[in-house]
This record gives C-alpha cells, structure tokens and sequence, in this order.
C-alpha cells in the first residue's frame, strides 16, 4: 500500500504537463463530435433518407459552432497573438486547426451528399436542378415559382447600390448578369424566402419522385424575373454567413432584465462575421466583389462550399412515402407503473418512478402536470424552466393550475442560448394569468430541471419532485435521451422546496445533504467520491466509476480523473460531445476507457455511478462536467436511493458500454473507430435494445 502511494505522490510531484500532452483541444474534439454525426451520414447501415437527415444535422451544428465557439475564440484572437484557452491552447493555432478540419470535413459532407443522390436516384428519387427537368416539369415549377415564390424575393443590384448587411445563417443566392443592354457584368443578391419550404416535390411520373431544393425553383425563374435588363447569361450562386451569438447586455440598472435581453437579441443581428461559406464554383471576381464589400478579412473564414448552403434544412427532408427508406417508428411506451392508472400522483406515493424518453412517453410528464392542475387537493406548483416548446403543453398544463386557483411559481431562465425570444414570450404568457415568474439568480445560469407539487392529503402536506437531466419540452422529447426521476421521498422533496425558497430569496442558499448543487457543492462531492474510490483502490480493493455526459472539459474534474487512473481506478467515460481528457495514455489515463454512443436518439442525459466499496452509488445530473456547470450555473444531481431503480440505470450504462453499433472509442487522438464490444453475439445497438428492454418491462408487468 505504502509504495502505491509513493508513486502516485510521484507522479503528482512530476513537471507539468504542456497541455497537448494533457488535453485534448476542445474546439476539435468538438468537431470530432460532428465527425461522428457525419458518419451517420456515410454509414450505410442507416436508412437513406434518415442519412440526409443527419447531414441536416452536421450542418445545424457546425452553424452553432461558430455563431458561438469559433466568434469567442476571434474575439480572443483580437486581444494578441499570445491569447491561450482555458486548456493553455493557443487561441490562433486553434483557429488555424478548426479551419483545417472544417474544410476537410466539409469535402467529406459534399461527396457523402453526392454518394446519397446517387443512391436515392436507385430508389426511384430524383434531386433535380433547373437543367435536368423534361418540359412538363419545368412548367410545373416556373408556375410554381410564379405563383409562390416571386411575390416574396426581393432582388438587389448590389454591383449598383451596394451591399446590405447579411442575416444570420440564410440562405442568399449572388447572381452573375453578363451581356445585358448595358454590356457589362452586374451583381444581384436575392436572399431565400425563409417561410417557404425548403423542397418542392414534383409530380410522380413513371413511378418516380423529384425534387428540388428552393435554390434551384428560384435559378428557374431568374430569367424572367430580371427580363427587363435582358442579360444573355444569368448564372446564380449560394452564399451564407455566420454571425458572433454573443448577447451584449447593457448595465442600466433602470432597465428590467426583459427589456435587456430584447435589446440584446435585437444587437445580435449585427454581431460579427464569423464565417462566409460560398459556391466553390463562384467566379474569382464574384467572390473577390463580395469579400470586400462584406469586409470579412480572415481568409481562415472563408470557406469553400457546394451548391447549396443552410443543408440543416435536410433534416426535415420529406419521406415521401417511402417507410423502408428510414427509420421504422417507436412509439413512445407508457411505463409500467403508470399505465392505465387514472393517478399518476397516486402511483409516485407509492414508489419512486423513473421516465426514460424517448422511450417511455413524455406525455406522462405533461398528464401528471394536467392532474395536479386540476386535482382539488393541489395547492401549488413551482417548476424551472431552461428550454419549452413552441406552443408548449407544459406552459398549458401551468395555465390551467393557475386558472384553477393553484399557487404557481415558475423560475425561467431568460438567457438559454438561442431560446431567449421564446423565454420571453413564454414569460408573458404567464404574466397575464397570474402566474409569478422569477428569473432565477443573478450572476448564475439556472440549468436545473426542478418540478415540485404541493398536495394536501388529510392533515398533512405532501410533495411530489421531479428532478431530472432535461428540458421540460416535448418537442426535443422524442429525440433526445433524457431521465426524469419522479418521487415523493421526503428527503429529495425538502431539499427541492429547499432550492425554489433560494431561487425566490437568494440570500437563503440552504443545507443538502442529499441533492448535489452547483456551483456550491458539485465539484467538491463529485471530488470526495473519486478519492473515496482511489482509497479503495490503494487498499488493493475494487474501484470503479461510470461517468455519462455530454461534455467533459474542466481542467480540475479531468486531473482528478487522471489522479484515480494512476491510483488504478477502471474509470469508464460515456461522453457524446466534445471529450478534452486524453484517455489510454501510458503513465496518465491506463485505466480509463473512452467512448461516444451516437445513433438515432441524441444521448443527453447525465449520470455519475460509483463503484463505493461494493455497494453502488447513482446520481442523475442537469450538469456536465465543464467549468461553466460546475460553477458558474445551478444545476443538481440526485442520489437513486431506489435499488429497482439502481438496476434500471445500471443496465441503461451497461448496454451503451457493450454497444458494438453506434459506440465509438475517443481514444488519445480521437480517431472515431467504431468499438467491438468483445463478444462474438448478434449486432447490439444500444438505442434498440433500451426500447426493446422497456418493451419486455411493459409486457412482464402487464
């Protein structure tokens, strides 16, 4: 034990590390991320159109990540050379390294998009540009373009009267005009109707479908749209920007918090050029014109495209009625303990109940908010709110409480990144019924996912939490993978009132002992129980820890893990998205395994398991394990205290681990090779086999 312990303290006594040596850079683990997402693309195990379907989503991602990560990173960069990210990394050579992979990327996008043409075009769909319509096609679409397009383009001569400032992440098509009546070159900007549908689908002839992006409706009609300068040649051409997301909040303390963040989001349409993806076919001079009258000044931005730009629009590709060309429908279960029961409140009583969507119906959320809206014994309802749906059912279901004379508080969160126009509208909305709405804690993103209801039941007052890993929104439900832990256990219940007191008076932060609160105590507990594992481990014990989230980038937490390999703890690392620790590295990271499970559902929930001397210890979180969660939001982790509930989770981490589909291992250089899972059985998909385990679970109970 003793000469275990004298080489860790050697270890630790060793000169630092430089941080490529100790960190994976996080923008390219990022992109590394969408790499994966790409390979949902290229794979051809995934059904066709659902392939086009997740190029919409690569390109949806890689739009957010300059609006947000690459903006910050050139703000930085304007400071001086010397500039380093929170990992010591240079902030020029990232940007040199980020341009790099995105180009790479981006020629691996477009010939998977032509690879899928192709094979579309077997199956009998056709994506038609303007010259590869017959005669009846293309009177189809110059009607349809008259009739339901041109009412809505605004044409600019921009080689006449300038350039207008470009909106953020349209789609603008840059025209040529050559030999018109005044015998020289013309430039015209027209920026694509955003209300319109993407894809016009054309007659079925012959038993064939086509298509067409609106980019290529709106090339048919430009002759007849600019007849009037008669040019000889009209050659059109895609451009797209990508703006700084940053929202400058003014500090007039006259001002309401409302009345900042609108002025802030109306600021953001004229944030910076991060970005400028263009035609690759574009003439030199076009593209020479557009550069300068945009002022975009780092060629690093400039990036080289294909025909079509804002491909995030693919996501919503139409199936047109073709089943067997994507994925066969799930239909989201009831839970075994729920269905067919007329109180959803009643069964919480009796046991601690555990929602996994999209597998299990999030629409049992929403009728247990419904019940309690209702329910003469409810007296109140506090929930927070990070993210809702448009149209939201829970925002109904709370309406309705309120209309019903239930005390209803909602804490909401103004600033959730590209939702803040909806918080707003949503804070509105209950305003005018009643409803207080407080916005959290100043200095402090409140990212928890908190539901409590007030019940009174004969003399006494009882509680019913939620505490989940995410959003109350039905409308990401069914894609992305989420864990809601509904309970009327005193312990979690108090501690939850606990922290909807603090939100109202924040000077009353309270005692928990059981919840794990951020910024206060989520990195000092989740740090005790990492050495509470390497003791074990010293102590020539089992040691073991499971960590699920969607980022893992904070300095201290990625140590600390490294601390436990050396120590011999097996850390086993489930991380979607951006990965900074470098797993498998001799002498640092022996023992720990990382992998990425990406498929058809988005994986989003977190969760932390403890091996804890042979009796395990489950927490689900709202937090990942980046320095922005960990201080600087409120986020909370619950302890499952149930042992049914215990075996749920554990065999939820233990079929993604043995995933041998969608599992991939983020080795030291984050290649992205697919992972064997050892065993010499059937294919194991982790998203399937959790649908068919909550099947059996139905079936059984029934």
């Amino acid at each position: 034990m003793t000469a275990k312990k004298s080489t860790v303290q050697r270890r630790k006594a060793a000169p630092a590390l430089l941080p490529e040596e100790e960190f994976f850079n996080r923008e390219l683990s990022w992109l590394s991320f969408n790499e994966r997402v790409l390979q949902e693309a290229e794979d051809a195990r995934v059904p066709l159109i659902e392939r086009m379907r997740f190029l919409g989503i690569f390109s949806n991602n890689l739009d957010e990540f300059f609006r947000v990560r690459v903006a910050a990173l050139q703000r930085m960069d304007a400071l001086g050379k010397r500039t380093t990210t929170t990992l010591g990394f240079g902030v020029a050579q990232t940007l040199e390294g980020i341009s790099e992979r995105v180009i790479a990327l981006q020629v691996r996008y477009n010939q998977a998009f032509e690879d899928l043409e192709g094979q579309l075009a077997q199956e009998g769909i056709d994506i038609l540009t303007e010259e590869g319509l017959d005669g009846g096609q293309a009177e189809f679409v110059q009607a349809y373009f008259d009739q339901k397009v041109r009412p809505h383009l605004v044409p600019i001569l921009i080689s006449d009267v300038g350039m207008p400032e470009l909106k953020d992440g349209l789609v603008y098509l840059t025209i040529a005009l050559e030999g018109d009546v005044s015998k020289r070159v013309r430039y015209a900007l027209l920026e694509l109707p955003e209300h319109l549908d993407r894809f016009l689908v054309l007659p079925e002839k012959a038993g064939r479908r086509g298509l067409m992006f609106l980019d290529d409706v709106v090339r048919v009609g430009l002759p007849r749209l600019f007849s009037t300068i008669q040019p000889d040649s009209v050659r059109a051409y895609a451009i797209k920007v990508t703006r700084d997301a940053e929202i400058d909040m003014d500090d007039d303390l006259s001002k309401s918090l409302l009345e900042k963040m609108k002025k802030g989001i109306a600021r953001r349409k004229h944030g910076d050029y991060v970005r400028f993806l263009f035609d690759r076919e574009m003439s030199e001079d076009l593209l020479k014109f557009l550069v300068r009258k945009l002022g975009v000044v780092e060629q690093a931005n400039i990036i080289p495209g294909g025909r079509y730009h804002n491909r995030r629009d693919l996501m919503d590709f139409p199936d047109l009625d073709h089943p067997d060309l994507v994925f066969r429908k799930l239909k989201p279960l009831p839970h075994r303990h729920l269905v067919n029961r007329r109180s959803i409140l009643d069964q919480v009583a009796k046991r601690d109940i555990l929602l996994h969507y999209p597998y299990h119906a999030f629409s049992q959320l929403v009728d247990m908010l419904r019940e309690a809206a209702i329910d003469p014994k409810v007296t109140a309802i506090r929930i927070n709110l990070y993210r809702v749906a448009r149209n939201s059912h829970i925002i109904n279901a709370l309406t309705s409480a309120a209309l019903n004379g239930k005390e209803v508080q909602v804490v909401i969160e103004l600033q959730a990144r590209f939702d803040e126009r909806n918080n707003i509208k949503v804070t509105r909305e209950l305003q005018e019924v009643g409803i207080q709405v407080i916005f959290g804690v100043a200095g402090l993103k409140t990212h928890s996912k908190l539901m409590l209801i007030t019940r009174k039941e004969g003399r006494v007052q009882r509680q019913y939490a939620h505490v989940g890993t995410g959003n109350f929104n039905e409308a990401t439900s069914g894609v992305f993978s989420d864990l809601s832990l509904l309970t009327a256990d005193r312990r979690i219940a108090s501690e939850v009132e606990r922290l909807f007191q603090f939100f109202e008076h924040n000077y009353q932060r309270g005692v928990y002992r059981h919840l794990i609160v951020s910024p206060y105590s989520t990195r000092r507990r989740f740090s005790q129980m990492i050495d509470r594992e390497i003791k074990e481990a010293l102590e020539g014990r089992s040691a073991w820890m499971v960590l699920k989230c969607n980022n893992l980038t904070d300095a201290g937490m990625i140590r600390k893990l490294y601390e436990a390999s050396q120590a011999g703890v097996e850390v086993t690392l489930l991380v979607r998205g951006t990965c900074a620790l470098r797993a498998g590295v001799k002498g640092l990271s022996d023992h720990i395994q990382a992998f990425s499970v990406v498929g058809r559902f988005l994986e989003h929930a977190r969760v932390v398991a403890f091996g804890a001397g042979g009796t395990p210890e489950f927490y689900l979180s709202s937090a990942d394990w980046m320095t922005r969660n960990l201080d600087r939001r409120i986020e909370v982790s619950v302890p499952i205290y149930d042992p049914v509930l215990q075996a749920e989770v554990s065999a939820m981490l233990e079929c993604q681990i043995r995933d041998n589909v969608k599992r991939r291992r983020l080795d030291k250089k984050q290649r992205n090779r697919y992972a064997a899972s050892g065993d010499d059985g059937e294919p194991m998909e982790a998203h399937r086999a959790l649908y068919s385990f909550y099947e059996r679970q139905l079936k059984d109970k029934g």
